[in-house]
């Protein structure tokens, strides 16, 4: 491929999503789900459905505590208490927040090639990072990753709608047509950009967050395999040499 032919010669920015597309988030909050339902189970009446009172719960969260492990964890604490009519004993509820507490503080792992394929992208075009989230553990995992240095901007943001793209590019002052995103999720790092014009990769992760799901819609969406694929896709023809080596 031609430099006349790149793909990333079209953009002046990438974004990258953060958790379940550079490290792994939605693993722990699988586990913590587990351990709700094995907790919380035995105090709740017979016939009753933990596991959906608890996405019940995140959900009407949602527009009060946002995302992240400290909403989270409040919802287990809700969830707990409501689905049990306040049966559920102390040392329950403490072993909840210590659930959430023990992932605020868990190590980040990151998911394959992400060193690799964020200094290929950052060395052709400028790269940010665009996250929702509780500012304090985004903040958090971001500086302890070990590859921050790759970004020239940090968004934490409350949602990924449209209008927060927009002011994002706005700030940047950059065109949606020359913005790229690339993330895990269809709602939130795909169909909002295209929404303004944008560009979008999904990458899907092995496990979908509930509320992050989306069945139907009508844009065709790019889809790569894995995060290791976005620099070919780019254009970025030596990135393949350069894994391998």
């Amino acid at each position: 491929m031609t430099r006349s032919l790149r793909r990333i010669d079209g953009f002046d920015v990438v974004a990258f999503d953060a958790d379940d597309t550079l490290w792994r988030s939605e693993d722990s909050f699988a586990h913590a789900e587990h351990r709700f339902h094995e907790l919380v189970t035995p105090y709740a009446p017979p016939g009753v459905d933990v596991d959906a009172a608890l996405r019940a719960t995140e959900h009407a969260d949602l527009s009060i505590s946002g995302y992240g492990v400290k909403a989270f964890t409040l919802s287990m604490v809700r969830a707990a208490v409501t689905v049990t009519d306040g049966a559920v004993p102390a040392n329950v509820i403490g072993e909840l927040v210590e659930i959430g507490r023990a992932m605020l503080t868990e190590q980040v792992h990151l998911l394959p090639h992400v060193p690799e394929v964020l200094a290929a992208v950052s060395a052709h075009t400028r790269v940010i990072l665009i996250t929702k989230g509780d500012l304090v553990h985004q903040t958090r995992k971001v500086t302890t990753s070990g590859i921050e240095h790759h970004f020239s901007d940090i968004e934490i943001v409350l949602e990924k709608d449209p209008d927060v793209y927009r002011r994002i590019l706005d700030r940047l002052g950059v065109a949606p047509a020359r913005f790229c995103m690339i993330g895990n999720s269809v709602r939130s790092d795909v169909l909002p950009v295209l929404a303004i014009g944008g560009h979008a990769v999904h990458v899907p992760y092995h496990v979908t967050w509930v509320h992050e799901r989306v069945d139907d819609h009508d844009e065709d969406v790019v889809e790569l395999a894995s995060l290791a694929d976005v620099p070919m896709w780019l254009g970025l023809v030596d990135f393949t040499s350069d894994v391998a080596g």
